[in-house]
């Protein structure tokens, strides 16, 4: 089992090399099927966003575009493929997601009304019993 400390040098480290390793060139942002969701990122060159997510990483806000991706990355791993310098972009915008809560960058999300469509959906697949023990 690996300790809360030992979780958050893991965490520190791969930031690190992927700040490092990272060579801005933009081909995972080409490649992501979620950059037409993205808010902010029409017209942004991929170049670019990918500099405003590893500013995120760093601490920083980033562009709007690289906060919109970073936001609607749903880590379907499309963009490791593509990486020429095995950086792991799935793994970078997760981890500038992370950055970004806690930083403020990203706002809170309201999921006021999520638990009701959570419930629906369980309902399609729970019994009866289930339901009434579950939900």
């Amino acid at each position: 089992m690996v300790a809360h400390a030992d979780w958050s040098a893991l965490r520190e480290s791969e930031t690190a090399r992927i700040l490092a390793a990272c060579t801005r060139c933009g081909r995972c942002a080409e490649v992501c099927p979620m950059m037409p969701y993205a808010e902010g990122a029409a017209g942004v060159s991929a170049a670019t966003l990918v500099e405003g997510v590893l500013e995120v990483l760093s601490g920083g806000e980033g562009g709007a575009g690289a906060r919109g991706w970073i936001s609607v990355c749903t880590r379907s791993g499309v963009c490791n493929a593509a990486c020429p310098e095995a950086v792991n972009p799935r793994l970078m915008l997760r981890l500038a997601k992370w950055r970004a809560n806690e930083t403020g960058v990203l706002p809170k999300r309201d999921a006021s009304e999520a638990m009701a469509r959570v419930k629906a959906f369980a309902r399609l697949g729970f019994s009866e019993r289930e339901q009434e023990e579950w939900l």
